[in-house]
């Protein structure tokens, strides 16, 4: 007995596939892996930083740095993500 299922329903991994347009699937995957790639970056960063010798007040200033950093190279890749999410709501 052959089980139908709905096109757009998710299967048990939650096939990001039932929630995005074919189209917007690939951006979306690309977006997630970039932002996943600053967050490890930024996270080792603070990591080599609080691990080394340097005294606590610059340390505190570098991370201080990184932190703006990141979020400024983040925000775009982060808007871009939040529009395609719109886009596959209102496709739904």
């Amino acid at each position: 007995m052959t089980r139908k299922t709905s096109p757009r329903a998710p299967t048990r991994m939650g096939d990001a596939r039932a929630c995005y347009p074919p189209d917007a699937l690939g951006s979306t995957q690309r977006l997630l892996a970039a932002l996943a790639d600053l967050d490890r970056a930024y996270e080792s960063d603070v990591e080599t930083v609080r691990s080394s010798n340097a005294p606590e007040v610059i340390k505190q200033t570098v991370v201080q740095t990184l932190e703006h950093q990141h979020q400024h190279r983040r925000a775009p890749l982060a808007r871009q993500l939040e529009a395609l999410q719109r886009r596959a709501k209102f496709r739904d």
